[in-house]
Formats: C-alpha cells, sequence, structure tokens
C-alpha cells in the first residue's frame, strides 16, 4: 500500500464502527426499499470489499479488537482515567469498579434491574446519593467517586477476587443469576442489599416517589480489573474520534491521539491523522436500537450521503488507503482502492451482503 503523501511516514486507514446500522434483521425487513437506489455506495463497497464473519463481542471486546490490542482492557479503569483523571493518576494500578445508580424493581420471587440511563439522573441527585452512600459507609473504608451523573467508581488499592455483569447484560433482566461471584461476592452482595435500604428512605427518592418518578434504589458494580501496562499495545500513530469515556480511555492508554465524536466524513477528512483511525459514531449507535423502522431507513440514506460517498471518494482520490467497516452485519469489510478495481463483482443486495 502506498503512503499518503511523500510527508507522512503512514498510511491513512479508517475503521468506521457503528454498531447495529446493518443488523441483518432489520436489513431483511426493508430489502425492497434498500434496493431502490439508497444505497448505491454502500452497496458497491460492500460487494466489492473483502470480508469474514463478524465474532459476538462485548463494546469492550470489540473495541480492543479494533484498535488491535492483544488482550480487553478493563473497562472501569479506562473510563475511570478520563471521568476522574485526579483520582485515576495518582493511583493507575489499583482495581476498579463501576459502581452505578440504578434501579431494581420487584417482580414475583426476584428483581429486575434498569439502567440508569432509563432513570433521567440529574447530577445533583446523583451527588446527593453517592454523599450518602460515601457517609454510611466511611468507618468500613467504602468510597464511591463522582464521574457523572449516571457512573460512579469504587478504586481499591490491591486486586479482589470479584467477577461481575456487565450492566448491558443484566439491564431490564432479573438479577437472581447475575450477583457478583468469587470470593469477595458475598460482601458486595451485603453492600447492594444495605445500599437499597440507604436509598430507599433518602429524600431523593422519597420526591421521586411523589413525582412519580422511576426510584434510583441500588447499585451494580461492573466492568472492574486493573490496567496491566504490559497488555497495552501502544498506538502512537493512530487516533481515536469518538465521545465514549471508554474509548477516549483507551487512547489515553495506548498514546493515541484522542479527538470528539465526528458525524460525517467530511468532518473526520478535515482532522484525519496519518496512520490508523477509528472512529465511533456514539450519538447514532446509541439512536439505532430504539428507532422504527422508517426511522432507521431514513438513518441508513443519510449514511449513504454524509459517509459512503465522501469516502468512495477519499478512496479514488487516494486521501484514504483503506477502509475496515463493522456496521453490525454478520460480517466485516474491508478494501482499498485496488478493491475498487473488481469489475468482476456485481453490486450483491445488502441482505445477502449482511447476512
Amino acid at each position: 500500500m502506498r503512503a499518503v503523501s511523500t510527508s507522512a511516514a503512514y498510511n491513512r486507514s479508517l475503521t468506521l464502527w457503528v454498531p447495529g446500522l446493518l443488523h441483518p434483521q432489520r436489513v431483511a425487513q426493508s430489502e425492497v426499499e434498500l434496493t431502490k437506489k439508497i444505497t448505491p455506495v454502500l452497496r458497491k463497497l460492500l460487494s466489492k470489499a473483502d470480508y469474514h464473519p463478524r465474532l459476538e463481542r462485548d463494546f469492550t471486546e470489540q473495541a480492543c479488537y479494533l484498535f488491535h490490542q492483544t488482550s480487553v482492557l478493563p473497562r472501569a479503569a479506562l473510563s475511570a482515567s478520563i471521568l476522574v483523571p485526579e483520582a485515576f493518576q495518582q493511583a493507575p494500578d489499583d482495581f476498579w469498579l463501576s459502581v452505578d445508580p440504578v434501579q431494581m424493581i420487584p417482580d414475583r420471587d426476584t428483581l429486575v434491574l434498569i439502567p440508569p440511563s432509563d432513570l433521567a439522573i440529574s447530577i445533583v441527585e446523583s451527588q446527593q446519593l453517592l454523599q450518602a452512600f460515601n457517609q454510611h459507609f466511611a468507618e468500613d473504608g467504602v468510597e464511591l467517586l463522582f464521574g457523572g451523573a449516571e457512573q460512579w467508581f469504587m478504586q481499591i488499592k490491591q486486586s479482589i477476587d470479584l467477577q461481575s455483569t456487565r450492566l448491558t447484560d443484566v439491564a431490564y433482566q432479573s438479577i437472581n443469576q447475575a450477583y457478583p461471584r468469587g470470593n469477595a461476592a458475598t460482601y458486595w452482595r451485603q453492600l447492594i442489599n444495605e445500599t437499597q435500604m440507604l436509598f430507599y428512605t433518602h429524600p431523593v427518592n422519597v420526591k421521586r416517589r411523589e413525582q412519580g418518578l422511576p426510584e434510583i434504589n441500588s447499585i451494580w458494580p461492573w466492568g472492574e480489573g486493573t490496567l496491566q501496562h504490559q497488555n497495552i499495545k501502544q498506538r502512537i500513530h493512530a487516533a481515536i474520534f469518538a465521545d465514549s469515556a471508554y474509548l477516549q480511555g483507551l487512547a489515553l492508554a495506548t498514546g493515541a491521539e484522542s479527538k470528539r465524536q465526528v458525524t460525517q466524513a467530511k468532518d473526520w477528512l478535515s482532522q484525519a491523522s496519518a496512520g490508523h483511525n477509528l472512529v465511533y459514531l456514539d450519538t447514532l449507535a446509541e439512536r439505532i436500537p430504539s428507532l422504527q423502522q422508517n426511522e432507521w431507513l431514513s438513518v441508513v440514506q443519510d449514511f449513504e450521503t454524509q459517509w459512503m460517498q465522501p469516502l468512495l471518494a477519499a478512496l479514488h482520490a487516494g486521501t484514504i488507503d483503506s477502509l475496515f467497516l463493522d456496521l453490525g452485519a454478520n460480517q466485516h469489510f474491508y478494501l482499498n482502492a485496488r478493491a475498487l478495481k473488481r469489475f468482476w463483482r456485481w453490486n450483491k443486495n445488502l441482505r445477502t451482503l449482511c447476512e
């Protein structure tokens, strides 16, 4: 592969990550609409590309895979490096946990967890509950750190034997089989139960009940781990474009450049780094699961004009050397300018490409 310019020591490559955009079920439901000339460039690029099966991975696993890490770096530690930077910088080798505020709803003989994203937690409410927790457990030496209205952290000087269930996996599910496991599990289950009693009578939840709002009545520990620096592959000639705290932390840990989320290819092209660029479309990825099918079709059409058309032109012009697409299909797609010359590859329909 040739260099972008004589002054560039590294080729400019783009990994574009939009989970769920081309989920096979979505594509199959709108196969007819998608063939009515709303995605010609997307179909062309995917048809010309090399592709291989996309394995099932969670967000952190996929992020590390896409950014060429050989191991999965712990979610809480990397997020904490961005959201509670002073505490993290003082103790980057500590054991870190996310301990997020949640709601537990009784359901027969179990509790169902509602994630903080559904609770509309204000910063003031979050800070008041966190302060109450810290005051209550001060004698135990247990303290939460405020990373945001929906994100709390805990740092522990020594690693503990705790294996948690990811918040994303237990959301809207029974917690009976999801409680923490390991030698420290009994303590953490007691901590969760005691926090529920503490939060139930807190003025924040008294007021919420009066207003008919969901309670913030529990915590959920997850994302645990110690950042093992020997497991981090340095990426000094790379950049990550994202608002995700985890991805920004991944850039920080690997020595890569960290930039804010971009929403259109032209914005990325105007500030792209020489080397590998990982672009994650946070806002779009968050919207996709709740979109109605007609709304999703509109998003795909916008993606065609805002991303696929400019990137095809950039490949032809040599502005970028290669493109790797992870769009939620059952395949990953990789192509460069040479692949565009595969005249024998006819454009396939998106359903076939995404299955």
